[in-house]
């Protein structure tokens, strides 16, 4: 996926697949129809449980101590089972 159009400094990028800095990603599993319900109904109440995840990918910007940058998120859906 090409989702590092952008350097940290806000300048475009050829290779747009991979950034070549300190990073790490955080993941989030999630149930989408809970999600879309709102904050507050109990979980699974009307969800079937299917799991998605969301990524965020987090680049350390410019300098040793330059603040991480957000890349994302990436949602991969959920799997049915067969398909």
């Amino acid at each position: 996926m090409e989702i590092f159009g952008q350097d940290v400094n806000g300048q475009q990028r050829e290779l747009k697949r991979l950034m070549g800095r300190r990073n790490y990603v955080a993941c989030v599993a999630f149930d989408p129809e809970v999600v879309n319900q709102g904050f507050g109904s109990a979980p699974g109440a009307q969800g079937q449980g299917k799991l998605s995840l969301a990524i965020d990918f987090m680049v350390q910007g410019d300098g040793g101590y330059g603040g991480a940058v957000k890349y994302g998120p990436v949602i991969i859906p959920s799997l049915e089972f067969g398909r």
